[in-house]
């Protein structure tokens, strides 16, 4: 996209977006703290290092998640509501959507620290996560399943569109298709985009919302590896 002008689309700009909170997931979260953890067996960082990677690995997830819903929207008044289109998605206002939700990314963490909570690190999941398991079981399920029924609802939405527009495209006397092929073959591109990305992280939310209802962390070990390395394999 730097280099290609005419690869600087709209649809582009959020998977660009999407791209640079999957890489920095990797490159500040996983590699730093899981590969010297797998190998030495303990935690080999400071509590400083402990409350930064915290921070930035919810930051970090509530911004792909943000990106998901706006690629989602994004699709749906493409297909289903084109004459909005362009009234909402010109690349200025797509910018200030993408800038705006990596703000309300970074301010997603700020409640639980400002109310003088810390992370504390957990030996199997390789990572700091927040000490009050209730915060990732409650915050996590609002989030990521808000998201995944709005993103739900929009690609229900585009496909029901596409399958009545081709079912009225082969009707005798019809006029010429509407729906720009390739605004079609984007959509489900994106669309098996997010369902992959959704089944990476269901298990995650499965095992938040397990430990939030007995209020401890309850599954073995192997349980929580697979918890950290479902949503790194979501980056790749």
């Amino acid at each position: 996209m730097l280099l290609n002008r005419r690869m600087r689309t709209i649809p582009n700009m959020f998977v660009a977006s999407l791209a640079i909170s999957d890489l920095l997931i990797g490159v500040l979260c996983a590699v730093p703290s899981s590969l010297p953890v797998l190998v030495t067996s303990s935690d080999p960082f400071n509590d400083t290092f402990c409350q930064f990677q915290g921070y930035i690995a919810i930051t970090l997830a509530v911004a792909s998640i943000y990106t998901l819903v706006l690629m989602a929207g994004n699709r749906y008044y493409r297909i289903v509501k084109p004459t909005k289109y362009r009234r909402y998605f010109t690349k200025k206002k797509t910018k200030i959507m993408i800038l705006v939700s990596w703000l309300l990314s970074l301010s997603a963490p700020l409640p639980y620290f400002l109310s003088g909570h810390k992370m504390v690190f957990h030996p199997f999941k390789l990572f700091c996560v927040p000490k009050i398991i209730a915060v990732l079981g409650i915050s996590g399920t609002m989030c990521l399943g808000i998201s995944c029924a709005i993103i739900l609802y929009c690609y229900f939405r585009i496909f029901k569109t596409v399958r009545q527009h081709n079912n009225n495209f082969r009707l005798p006397g019809n006029p010429v298709n509407t729906i720009n092929v390739e605004e079609v073959k984007i959509a489900r591109t994106l669309f098996i985009t997010v369902v992959f990305f959704n089944l990476c992280w269901a298990p995650v939310m499965v095992i938040d919302l397990v430990d939030t209802i007995h209020e401890k962390w309850i599954f073995p070990r192997e349980a929580y590896l697979a918890y950290s390395f479902l949503p790194f394999s979501a980056v790749l």
